[in-house]
């Protein structure tokens, strides 16, 4: 059947009392003066159950102190004021002339005089005659003469009121039958649910005479404690301990049963209100599938407003429309008879299982070497920093340079990123592995027991350093040769001392060095040392990591003036200490990270002016932006959308650059938009020094060898070189790339050890590919995350820009303990394995297992109890099954 919303009918009606729809102000702090009724029906109440009147006036009648905790989400309140009956009837009269006449006005009473029934009786009476729609007569509240017996002490009142009056289903059927000779209104018997027999209650209450009852989902109990003063209150303004009502949204649970307990027991023609708990659409919903008639709102009111209603009616109608009902009793029941008793269930054989079995943390995804940040994060922000060690050194030995200079992917990814600002995870390992040098830490022995064969890796770089660390610690007799007197490649020389200090680099060589690999110096590739050489010499495989050593030139007139060099050169000599490039006016052309390098090097080196040139945005830079904030800081100026476009020179010397202005088009295979020159914007600027850092090149063809360059799971031949292939040679890093980023070229380097050990060792291979890491849906994170509030990152302790722009020392402090755990904690743990295990800690079976960091699941010893499911923040878990 079709239904559109003219096809709606949301009318409710008590007796002979409409209700406009179904829903209503529930007796409490929320109906207790004429303004709220006005405001309630102004935004589509149905109605309202006036405050609580009592007769005579209630032993318990303070001012209320509320307390709302967040977890698990309940609000609760230590006292009550309440009505008198002259209070309770201004109030009805003065609803009458001022809501209209379809506003139903609900009278919740109570009698606690000497008068017994007919105090009662003569509340209804009054009620009845100033304009009430329905008596309420209220067996439910549970903070009157209750909250005394709870509490431990004799009953101040002499007669039983609300829910210790509630529980007595002759009591309140004696009442009921009363009132109801005595009234020609409805009546609706509000019914506690202390004592567990509401349904027994509700039943007792129809018979006698009730055309409707109200459940109430509220429970007296004790309110959270103070655990640092347990005796002081937990409310404002109040001094000691007590018994509190408590609701909220927690309490909906109990509320649909207590709904569906007084349904199943009366059938379906009753009238039921349904109370607790409930602020959406979804909770509304599930009150009518569970026997409900009408709801009443007063929690979800005090936590929303009343303004809580119109979206409530517009959501319900769409529910409806979509769902073919007319009227809220179309859905109605439907639970009720669908629940089914323990002994009757249908249980499906099955198993749990993991929907990506790679999936990883964002910041793990991004990391070209997948080095664990997510679990070594979170590690620091639970205080074990030497888990954290071990997982950063699990993946190659430069993690102490990178923890200095690298380009950090990881944090560009990060998802905490999209609530404020991402986690310094490069600084957190820089903490972690400062904390192990001072704590004498070290990474575990060569495992794998020693092989045959024999491996040259060409290039002391981060890509030859690494291939030769993981292939010494798979066990492989490793030489690695470099043409230089010193080791590491251009990390040695080509990145200035003020980012990375030579004894941070002399201590990742270090590690390479203990695990027995040989270092020859001095040599060089294709000169001194031939590919058919090494075989020669008995050298199963051959690595090159030669790296990318020869900058490129700008390739405008006059380009070999003096005064114009390329950022490499420039670099190299300043670390070699030779007679240096020097100038006043220095321009560096290009926006990486060497360009930023070389212009923070003319910096130091006495310039008065430096300038970046750059074609495209800020944005577009591939240099880190906090390098070039750092850059700027030392009075380096930035120039946007410009480039070169011819030297000015004078007797042999730079003069002056020629400059165009650019803007951005469309964009280019790199994704990145094109600059576009804008024609006559020429402009000239004055510099005596030109510096290109505009890419480098590799001076050796390695080609010429017929490489095969490294992948996932094969092996490809070059196809660019028509030279005979010579079998086990390998290249990686910026050889092969171009000039690219630390971290890459030290996964090229790992990549390319596990190709030449499956291929020497075959089955008996030790070393794995990395899988293809999925990356968690970063919409699943922040929707976990909840309302978190926003959280800077911990800032870092830099030198003054004045001071360090003096010399070449490094400026930037590590991290207090203090500041890393801090830093850490703001970590969303997006991530899956061994920094989440929340299936794993769940588990009663034991069926998780953890393989090296990763949880896997046994099926044959699972259970499918659905916990593990149940759990995972990541949603990376189903219930599979599997009988047929």
């Amino acid at each position: 059947m079709t239904v559109t919303r003219k096809d709606i009918d949301l009318a409710v009606k008590i007796g002979k009392v409409t209700f406009k729809n179904p829903f209503y102000v529930s007796s409490g702090p929320t109906s207790k003066s004429v303004e709220q009724l006005v405001k309630a029906e102004a935004l589509g109440w149905a109605g309202a159950s006036i405050k609580l009147t009592f007769d005579p006036a209630p032993y318990i009648n303070l001012p209320p102190r509320y307390g709302y905790f967040t977890e698990p989400r309940f609000l609760s309140f230590s006292a009550e004021t309440r009505l008198d009956v002259g209070e309770g009837i201004q109030l009805v009269k003065d609803a009458r002339k001022q809501c209209r006449s379809d506003f139903v006005v609900l009278a919740n009473i109570s009698y606690a005089g000497d008068a017994g029934i007919e105090g009662w009786v003569n509340m209804a009476k009054r009620f009845e005659d100033v304009g009430s729609d329905i008596i309420e007569l209220n067996m439910c509240c549970p903070n009157m003469s209750f909250n005394v017996e709870v509490s431990g002490t004799e009953r101040q009142g002499a007669h039983r009121t609300g829910a210790s009056l509630g529980e007595d289903a002759d009591a309140t059927a004696f009442i009921t039958a009363k009132v109801r000779e005595a009234v020609s209104i409805p009546i609706q018997v509000k019914i506690t649910p202390e004592g567990g027999r509401i349904a027994q209650v509700s039943k007792a209450a129809y018979d006698a005479g009730a055309d409707a009852v109200s459940s109430v989902a509220n429970r007296l109990g004790v309110p959270p404690i103070d655990l640092d003063e347990p005796t002081r209150s937990v409310y404002h303004l109040q001094e000691q301990p007590s018994m509190s009502c408590m609701s909220g949204p927690w309490i909906k649970p109990l509320a649909l049963r207590d709904v569906y307990e007084i349904r199943r027991h009366v059938g379906p023609e009753p009238v039921i209100t349904g109370t607790g708990g409930m602020v959406t659409v979804s909770d509304v919903i599930e009150m009518f599938m569970c026997g409900a008639d009408l709801v009443a709102f007063c929690t979800g009111i005090l936590l929303e407003g009343y303004e809580l209603l119109p979206p409530l009616l517009r959501d319900l109608e769409a529910y409806m429309t979509r769902h073919g009902y007319r009227t809220p009793r179309d859905m109605r029941d439907i639970i009720v008879n669908a629940v089914t008793p323990a002994t009757e269930l249908t249980i499906h054989e099955g198993v749990a299982r993991k929907i990506e079995p790679n999936l990883a943390g964002p910041c793990v995804v991004a990391c070209p070497a997948h080095v664990p940040a997510h679990a070594y994060v979170q590690f620091v922000a639970r205080g074990e920093f030497r888990t954290a060690y071990e997982q950063i050194i699990s993946k190659n030995p430069l993690q102490n340079v990178c923890g200095c200079v690298c380009s950090h992917p990881c944090e560009t990814d990060c998802v905490r990123g999209a609530l404020d600002e991402p986690i310094r995870i490069r600084d957190i390992k820089r903490f972690v592995l400062e904390k192990a040098k001072a704590e004498g830490w070290q990474p575990e022995g060569v495992s794998a027991k020693p092989r045959k064969e024999k491996v040259a890796v060409v290039g002391s770089g981060p890509a030859g350093l690494s291939c030769a660390y993981d292939l010494a610690r798979a066990g492989y007799k490793v030489t690695v040769f470099e043409r230089s007197d010193e080791l590491g490649g251009m990390l040695r020389w080509a990145v200035p001392r003020f980012r990375l200090s030579e004894s941070v680099l002399e201590e990742g060589i270090d590690q390479v060095k203990a695990l027995g690999v040989t270092f020859r110096t001095g040599v060089e590739f294709g000169k001194d040392v031939t590919i058919d050489g090494l075989t020669a010499d008995g050298y199963d495989a051959v690595f090159l990591g030669l790296g990318a050593q020869n900058g490129s030139t700008l390739g405008i007139e006059p380009d070999g003036a003096t005064g114009c060099v390329t950022a490499l050169d420039f670099l190299r000599d300043v670390y070699a200490g030779a007679n240096a490039v020097k100038g006043k006016r220095v321009a560096v052309i290009g926006g990486g990270f060497t360009a930023v390098d070389s212009a923070r090097t003319a910096v130091r080196l006495g310039a008065k002016e430096v300038f970046i040139l750059y074609r495209r945005t800020r944005d577009e830079m591939p240099a880190v932006s906090e390098e070039v904030d750092e850059a700027e800081e030392e009075g380096v100026q930035v120039m946007y959308l410009v480039t070169p476009k011819g030297i000015v020179a004078g007797g042999g010397k730079v003069k002056a650059l020629q400059m165009v202005n650019h803007v951005l088009g469309e964009k280019d295979a790199s994704d990145r938009r094109r600059p576009v020159e804008v024609a006559e914007t020429e402009f000239t600027l004055k510099v005596d020094v030109v510096v290109s850092a505009l890419g480098q090149e590799v001076d050796i063809d390695a080609r010429c060898a017929g490489v095969h360059l490294s992948k996932r799971h094969t092996i490809v031949a070059d196809e660019k070189t028509g030279a005979t292939s010579v079998e086990g040679v390998y290249a990686g890093g910026d050889a092969v790339t171009g000039a690219n980023n630390l971290i890459s070229a030290i996964a090229a380097g790992k990549r390319a050890a596990v190709s030449i050990d499956r291929r020497l060792a075959g089955d008996d291979a030790t070393l794995e590919y990395e899988p293809e890491w999925v990356a968690t849906k970063e919409e699943v994170v922040l929707k976990r995350a909840g309302s978190l509030p926003r959280q800077k990152r911990v800032p870092l302790a830099l030198a003054d820009p004045d001071e360090r722009k003096k010399d070449f020392n490094t400026y930037t402090s590590t991290m207090t303990e203090e500041e890393a755990v801090a830093e850490a904690a703001r970590c969303l743990n997006c991530g899956c394995g061994i920094a989440c295990g929340q299936c794993y800690r769940v588990c009663m079976s034991l069926a998780i297992a953890d393989e090296n960091g990763r949880y896997e699941i046994d099926e044959e010893k699972c259970h499918a109890c659905g916990m593990c499911f149940q759990r995972c923040p990541n949603l990376n878990i189903e219930m599979v099954r599997t009988e047929e």
